[in-house]
């Protein structure tokens, strides 16, 4: 963010950029009482909220609400109701510091709602506050983005059953917005597209992507969620579609998916992407409130959310660069100068993988025990070699 932008939102307090939230809309109106509720704990939080101790905030929650496929592009009535919802679910034991900023307020265009975006997720960024955010089109996305352009290392993952691109020449939109991202940053280091339906899809398209991908079609997932722990537990922000879900159990969107994710999994993996220690921001995406059923998908789109904070309060402390908790293997290779180095730690059973750079720099990737088998069959795993290829062409 660049100087005189932090100073200003410093000085003029972050909350000046959101219209807030009125708590009290919600009272008496779920199964809990407000006592025990979400609710009463982030309003606490929110109204307690200052200049001054902004930074002690765990979790920053914020509505985007603008839909760039409609002319008045300020809609606020699907992330509102996203909202009551996920504020009538139940408190959690742990302590946890989450506070509402509200929705942001719209700028003149649909690039001043990306660039508001992106600075006010680079302000939280840096105060290490992760961000939670209640879309809105996907296409916002670009937006977040844009706040990790200084990263060498960016990860992006998408939950979709589509690769938004273009198909020939059209308007932008959320359908498409893919195209503008792999356009404005060629360099992304990693793109992950997770539950993605193969009859939807031109495989050509994935080969054309730079980045490392570690793609996860649905039927894939469906066999063993798990296979997206580790792709989750490497990625910087997750943009979840809510078109991804089976359109029977969310009927709120804007296509017609007969085959999707089933709500238990897509509460299973907004939960891993809570559990990653390297996230900073989810974000949820094109729920289409018109379309939605005795509000079905605004339910579930607060349970996905609720499931990513359960995950982020049981975060661990999974440090690889550390002796603490770890079993360290070096494992040789034929044709591999030096040996691969992984991490496995002995309480969460996660694994690791240790790359150190030309400039003696040591980095440390998500894996799963398939790529130690392989290594220890003296196979090079191919995600290790994905790694090494791209950080090589990084640093030249």
């Amino acid at each position: 963010m660049p100087l005189f932008l932090r100073i200003k939102i410093l000085i003029m307090d972050v909350r000046y950029y959101f219209n807030s939230v009125d708590f009290s809309a919600f009272y008496n109106s779920g199964h809990l009482s407000w006592k025990y509720s979400l609710g009463a704990v982030v309003e606490k939080s929110s109204l307690a909220l200052t200049k001054e101790n902004i930074h002690k905030l765990n979790i920053a929650i914020v509505g985007v609400p603008f839909d760039s496929r409609k002319e008045d592009t300020y809609s606020p009535q699907a992330t509102d109701k996203i909202r009551a919802e996920l504020y009538q679910l139940a408190k959690f034991n742990s302590k946890i510091n989450i506070a509402d900023f509200g929705n942001l307020k719209p700028a003149s265009s649909i690039k001043g709602n990306y660039q508001a975006l992106r600075d006010i997720v680079d302000y939280f960024n840096e105060l290490k506050i992760v961000t939670v955010v209640i879309g809105g089109s996907q296409d916002l996305s670009i937006g977040i983005c844009e706040a990790f352009k200084g990263d060498p290392y960016f990860s992006y993952s998408t939950i979709d059953a589509f690769l938004d691109v273009k198909k020939a020449k059209e308007p932008f939109d959320s359908f498409n917005y893919l195209s503008r991202l792999f356009n404005n940053q060629p360099q992304l280091f990693q793109f992950n597209l997770i539950g993605f339906q193969s009859h939807y899809l031109a495989l050509e398209n994935l080969s054309k992507i730079k980045s490392i991908c570690e793609h996860i079609r649905l039927g894939n997932l469906r066999d063993n969620v798990i296979l997206a722990e580790p792709v989750l537990r490497n990625t910087d922000f997750l943009s979840f579609d809510i078109n991804s879900i089976k359109h029977s159990e969310a009927p709120g969107s804007c296509r017609i998916t007969p085959n999707g994710l089933r709500s238990e999994e897509a509460c299973q993996l907004a939960k891993f992407a809570g559990l990653s220690g390297r996230l900073k921001v989810f974000g949820l995406f094109d729920v289409f409130e018109e379309n939605d059923r005795e509000n079905l998908t605004v339910n579930l789109a607060a349970q996905l959310i609720w499931y990513f904070l359960e995950g982020f309060i049981n975060r661990d402390a999974d440090k690889p660069d550390s002796n603490e908790n770890n079993i360290i293997y070096q494992v040789e290779v034929d044709n591999v100068d030096k040996a691969i180095v992984f991490f496995k730690n002995t309480v969460s059973n996660r694994w690791w993988l240790q790359i150190e750079t030309s400039e003696k720099r040591k980095l440390y990737f998500g894996c799963s025990e398939k790529e130690y088998e392989q290594a220890s069959n003296n196979e090079i795993p191919e995600l290790w070699l994905k790694y090494i290829q791209k950080i090589d062409v990084h640093l030249k």
